[in-house]
């Protein structure tokens, strides 16, 4: 009686176990859905850049129509998008190699981690760095160097404000999302 007693326990304890197993199984894929959907997000702000740089390059030949900008200042500005376009790589490069169905978790956190921090200090160090002495330099050429005589050239100024503007609130817009899609996967793990 006793031994059947045990048997039945045992058999009621495998089944406990399979059951716990599957529910883990589960629950871990379910996370990896999650974190690989809010890669696509990650992978939708490098894409974003892609297309703008493309943009700008296709627009770049109109200057010569137009000689609304110095040559210099086109050369520079098409450096200083090359230059971000490797950065943006370098950056993505690593979230782009995981495959988040098959990598451990750590190794997941550790290369969000390091994305997360890597697009932080561009957002606060380099964008500045870079956009400042850019927007200075485009309202000199634009404003004073092609100012039609009569006019002042502060109003000239104010399209490259507003479309600075307008093209940082986009900016920051892919940058809070490519930053809270790595958060989230941090988060994910984190609670795992």
């Amino acid at each position: 009686m006793e031994e059947q007693y045990f048997n039945e326990m045992r058999q009621q304890m495998a089944a406990l176990k399979e059951q716990l197993d599957k529910q883990e199984i589960v629950s871990d894929r379910l996370i990896r859905e999650i974190m690989k959907a809010k890669k696509k997000d990650i992978n939708s702000t490098k894409n974003v850049c892609y297309v703008c740089v493309v943009i700008a390059f296709i627009c770049f030949p109109l200057n010569s129509l137009t000689d609304t900008w110095s040559w210099t200042f086109t050369a520079v500005t098409a450096l200083m998008l090359i230059f971000c376009l490797a950065a943006t790589e370098y950056i993505h490069r690593p979230v782009d190699k995981l495959n988040l169905m098959t990598t451990d978790l750590a190794t997941v956190a550790r290369v969000m981690a390091k994305f997360k921090k890597q697009y932080d200090n561009w957002l606060h160090y380099v964008t500045p760095a870079l956009l400042i002495p850019w927007i200075t330099w485009a309202c000199y050429e634009f404003a004073w160097k092609r100012c039609p005589e009569g006019m002042n050239p502060l109003w000239f100024t104010l399209p490259i404000l507003i479309g600075g503007g307008i093209g940082g609130a986009i900016g920051y817009y892919y940058h809070c999302k490519a930053v809270n899609a790595a958060k989230d996967i941090l988060k994910q793990i984190e609670e795992k």
